[in-house]
């Protein structure tokens, strides 16, 4: 059975880092199956954000970013539901070190692709553009690096700067949110795309 774990809503307005210097074999790579596994994989990661982040930039222009945040706690699950069931065999997550919602908490697989990122980051001052995991003989994984944009500032930003209103909603649903304090190009997150086997042979 998938598990569909849910979205925090502002990081569907970050960015898709499309350009970068290295892309990325894990050491027991998939070789062969690789280029099939980054296409199946991209092609998941860009339909969630297409379907999501328009939604959220509308809720955000009709209320603003408490609006926005209560469609994001109501709508993004079945969203992302629905974009699995329409994909047909992929499971998508976003995850982050700094997450929002702990059901997005990084499982260890994850935690070693959000450290590939953050180190080559670090070492080479620029983003890969994927990452790809074989985690078991029948399952691959597909990571896109997510950064911030400028509008994710509204409820990812210093909260200094958020509205008396927007902090004490963050407080009564999040109470441990650690998703906050970014700047803008600041290196988020993942789209995680779990890819079976047998949509890559």
């Amino acid at each position: 059975m998938r598990r569909y774990v849910p979205l925090v809503c502002m990081a569907l307005l970050m960015i898709l880092v499309g350009t970068a210097c290295s892309t990325a074999r894990p050491a027991s790579g998939p070789s062969e199956d690789e280029p099939q596994v980054r296409s199946v994989g991209e092609a998941a990661a860009t339909t969630l954000i297409r379907t999501l982040m328009p939604r959220v930039q509308a809720a955000m222009q009709e209320g603003g970013p408490v609006y926005a945040l209560d469609f994001c706690s109501v709508r993004a699950q079945p969203l992302t539901e629905e974009v699995n069931e329409q994909l047909r065999g992929v499971d998508i997550k976003r995850t982050s070190f700094k997450f929002r919602n702990p059901l997005n908490a990084p499982d260890t697989y994850e935690a070693a692709a959000l450290r590939y990122f953050q180190n080559t980051l670090e070492e080479q001052g620029n983003l890969p553009q994927y990452y790809v995991q074989q985690i078991r003989s029948n399952e691959y994984r597909y990571y896109k690096p997510l950064v911030v944009g400028e509008a994710c500032l509204n409820c990812h930003g210093d909260p200094a700067q958020f509205s008396p209103e927007l902090q004490q909603t963050l407080n009564e649903r999040y109470p441990n949110d650690r998703a906050v304090g970014f700047e803008e190009g600041d290196f988020r997150g993942v789209v995680r795309v779990t890819i079976p086997e047998a949509m890559v042979q």
